[in-house]
C-alpha cells in the first residue's frame, strides 16, 4: 500500500480452495481526518483492470468517497460509491444491486464496531 494521493493499494483475497480475487485502489484525495477519495477496480495479479469475477456487467471502476464527521462525540463514517463512466448496462447492474451493497457494507461496519468495542 502506498497511502498518498496518486498512490495505490493492490490486494488479493485468497479462498480456501486456492482461488484468488485481486483488487486495486488508486488514491485521489486524502484529507485527514475528513475524507478519502479513491478509484477502485477488480484487477489481475499485475494490477490491470479486470471484470468482477461473478458479475460481468458490474462497472469496471468505482469512485469511492469516505467521509468522517464528529457527531455527538462519535465518528460518523459515510461511504458514497458511484460507478465511474459506466455503460448503460453497467449502470443498470449497479442500480439493481443497492440492497445487496447495503447489506454488505452494513455487515462490514458491524464487524468494525465489534472490533473497536474490544479495543
Amino acid at each position: 500500500m502506498d497511502f498518498r494521493p496518486g498512490g495505490t493499494c493492490h490486494s488479493c483475497l485468497r479462498f480456501p480452495d486456492g482461488r484468488e480475487m485481486w483488487g486495486k485502489f488508486i488514491y485521489r484525495e486524502i484529507v485527514a481526518p475528513e475524507r478519502l477519495v479513491y478509484v477502485q477496480h477488480f484487477s489481475d495479479r499485475d494490477g490491470g483492470i479486470t471484470r468482477h469475477p461473478l458479475s460481468f456487467t458490474w462497472p469496471l471502476q468505482m469512485l469511492t468517497t469516505v467521509t468522517f464527521a464528529e457527531q455527538s462525540g462519535k465518528t460518523l463514517l459515510t461511504v458514497r460509491w458511484l460507478p465511474l463512466k459506466p455503460t448503460d448496462e453497467e449502470r443498470q447492474t449497479f442500480d439493481s444491486a443497492h440492497e445487496g451493497m447495503k447489506q454488505g457494507w452494513s455487515g462490514t461496519f458491524e464487524q468494525l464496531a465489534d472490533y473497536l468495542a474490544k479495543s
